[in-house]
């Protein structure tokens, strides 16, 4: 067999596969007499049906795969001898078809269109210039946190009539346009959460009402989302697309949620008994914790903030018209060349984003080794255990798991990404020294959805 490349863009190559029978021949005759040994036909005892017949039934689906496993192997050969790192799949030009003959097999060529991953450079060092983003944990968001953690570990109490935080369960029933209940339509009971309505006018015709109240709502506005709704209504997922018009939510319940007070009992609840004395170590306490769980969001975000100002100074290149006929030729579904337009700029801003990730770990080791992945399955399995309060494995028991877990692609994929972003996180930190930003809470949200 022989390869040749000739290089059609900066980015894009052709490669030339030619095949002669010594190349396909043996592994032809090989597997036809495989066929030959199971082989069943009426008046031949199996395993002695002629050569000529197999030939005829079988032969020419056989050379297929045949050529077929010998390109496959070959071109993935070529590639990872020749170092070229392909973007995609090689994609086979369409003359292949045309120009070989299958019924009288001697020479076959075939012809597959690459596009191959950029050469970039990428340098991490502190004049890159990127900040640290670290939330103001001030006396207002502690104090936010404590409410909530008074709101939790409260407890229901029967209300006579609504507030705005409060439960209201009721009859959901649906409505014709004329307001009239509809005969056959949905009624299903339900629990409302008034905090948690957004539409403010709908939100305010729930509050200061009572038991046997009854009032017309937008079921829409009253669910947070589509899943919401059709537990509160009762119904398939699908159904709560076509819900037109108002429901009548008749209420039968309210339920008000009072906070536990601010003292021993709650301190006790949250960091275990006598683990906290007074309001001002609970207080100290609720700030160092949310200190740390939004320590771990600035790691997530500073790693985007990084790969972005990476991704503006690299000025990563693509082969895009390639990119774009091997979605349309591999995407599971049927594609247009505008469906492709439409998506593509995204979909090429994310795989920029994954070659950069990619350099930057090859390029400082940051891969997840072996016994590094041993470890993380180890210690996965242990925190699960210890999770419900049981013994967690030890020696063989726990390798045999570690194993088990090992063997699984996902969770190997899964185990390996984990591994990588905390090598990066630190990598970054490290290298980069970067300068914390200390910014508000609502600031440090809006940055976590644009980063």
């Amino acid at each position: 067999m022989n390869i040749e490349r000739e290089n059609t863009g900066s980015l894009t190559a052709t490669l030339k596969v030619m095949l002669s029978p010594e190349d396909y021949t043996p592994g032809v005759e090989k597997a036809l007499k495989e066929q030959r040994k199971t082989a069943v036909l009426p008046g031949f005892r199996p395993g002695q049906v002629p050569m000529t017949i197999i030939k005829k039934r079988v032969g020419k689906a056989v050379l297929v795969n045949e050529v077929e496993r010998l390109i496959d192997a070959n071109l993935k050969h070529y590639l990872q001898s020749n170092a070229i790192r392909v973007l995609g799949q090689p994609l086979p030009r369409n003359e292949n078809i045309a120009t070989n003959n299958w019924d009288e097999p001697g020479e076959f060529t075939f012809a597959y269109e690459l596009g191959m991953a950029p050469a970039f450079e990428v340098e991490l060092s502190s004049k890159l210039g990127v900040e640290y983003p670290v939330v103001d944990v001030n006396e207002e968001l502690v104090q936010r946190e404590i409410a909530d953690m008074q709101r939790r570990f409260g407890k229901l109490e029967d209300a006579e009539t609504s507030g705005p935080n409060d439960m209201v369960l009721g009859d959901m029933i649906e409505l014709n346009a004329d307001g009239s209940v509809k005969e056959g339509g949905i009624m299903n009971r339900a629990t409302v959460s008034l905090e948690f309505i957004e539409d403010e006018a709908t939100k305010n015709s729930l509050v200061g009402k009572a038991k046997g109240d009854e009032v017309n709502v937008d079921p829409h506005k009253v669910a947070k989302d589509h899943e919401d709704l059709a537990r509160m209504l009762g119904v398939e997922h699908d159904r709560v697309h076509h819900i037109e018009g108002n429901f009548q939510f008749r209420i039968v319940e309210i339920k008000h949620m009072v906070p536990v007070e601010l003292g021993q009992e709650l301190f006790d609840r949250i960091y275990g008994k006598d683990a906290v004395a007074d309001e001002a170590g609970f207080r100290a306490r609720v700030k160092e914790g949310m200190e740390s769980m939004f320590r771990r969001d600035s790691d997530r975000i500073f790693k985007r903030l990084v790969m972005k100002k990476l991704h503006e100074k690299a000025n990563v290149e693509l082969p895009d018209a390639f990119l774009k006929r091997w979605i349309q030729e591999t995407s599971e579904k049927p594609v247009t060349p505008e469906q492709v337009e439409e998506s593509y700029a995204s979909y090429a801003d994310g795989l920029k984003r994954q070659l950069l990730e990619d350099r930057v770990v090859e390029k400082y080791g940051l891969e997840a080794k072996g016994e590094e992945m041993d470890a993380f399955a180890k210690r996965y399995i242990s925190d699960q255990f210890m999770q419900y309060g049981m013994p967690a494995p030890e020696g063989e028991k726990l390798q045999q798991m570690a194993g088990r877990m090992l063997g699984d692609r996902e969770q190997l994929q899964r185990m390996r990404d984990s591994i990588v972003q905390q090598k990066l996180n630190l990598h970054f930190r490290t290298l980069l020294e970067p300068r914390e930003q200390r910014i508000s809470y609502d600031a440090f949200v809006t940055l976590a959805r644009t980063a």
